[in-house]
């Protein structure tokens, strides 16, 4: 009887032990899936998963894919520190694969998305990117530096000037001296 008993408990341990495992599986959210199948793709089949998710999110109204994205946002702050990198080197090299003229209309949307945030949520997202900036370290900040320098240093004089114009705009700054317009008194 006393076999009988331990053999009942040890099967009941194993039963919620199996029931637990499938409940993680069946918990698990469609963000995590999608992620979790992207990483078995070529990079080609990626690349098309990608469009087809962006065309998708197209589709949804603006607070679905608020919804989506905040979703997107909680997997990718749960991911190990090296997955993370990873995710954030491919989302590099599929900007780096747009034409300009990709990268211009995604910029022009990022723009619009953040003149339509409120004030609270762009102030949030300037404590966050200084937490981050603040968070690195001395070498990774001269890095991002020399990063940017070079890319301001491969510009050409129009486009500094645009570039510094449209910086100047967007930050309520007054604008840069030019010598070819008179300063007002």
């Amino acid at each position: 009887m006393n076999t009988f008993v331990k053999a009942l408990i040890t099967a009941g341990i194993i039963a919620s032990f199996s029931f637990n495992a499938m409940a993680a599986d069946v918990m698990q959210s469609p963000v995590q899936t999608h992620m979790e199948r992207m990483k078995t793709l070529t990079p080609e089949e990626r690349d098309k998963e990608r469009e087809a998710m962006q065309k998708e999110m197209q589709s949804l109204s603006p607070q679905q894919r608020a919804e989506r994205q905040k979703e997107i946002h909680e997997y990718l702050k749960n991911l190990p520190p090296e997955e993370r990198a990873m995710h954030h080197e491919e989302m590099r090299k599929a900007w780096n694969n747009m034409t300009p003229e990709q990268q211009a209309e995604k910029r022009r949307e990022m723009r619009e998305h953040w003149k339509n945030m409120s004030p609270q949520e762009r102030e949030e997202i300037h404590k966050k990117m200084k937490e981050h900036w603040d968070s690195m370290s001395p070498e990774e900040r001269k890095a991002q530096r020399s990063e940017m320098h070079e890319r301001f240093n491969k510009m050409t004089a129009e486009e500094r000037k645009q570039f510094k114009g449209k910086r100047h705009e967007q930050c309520d700054f007054p604008p840069p001296f030019d010598p070819e317009r008179p300063e007002k008194k």
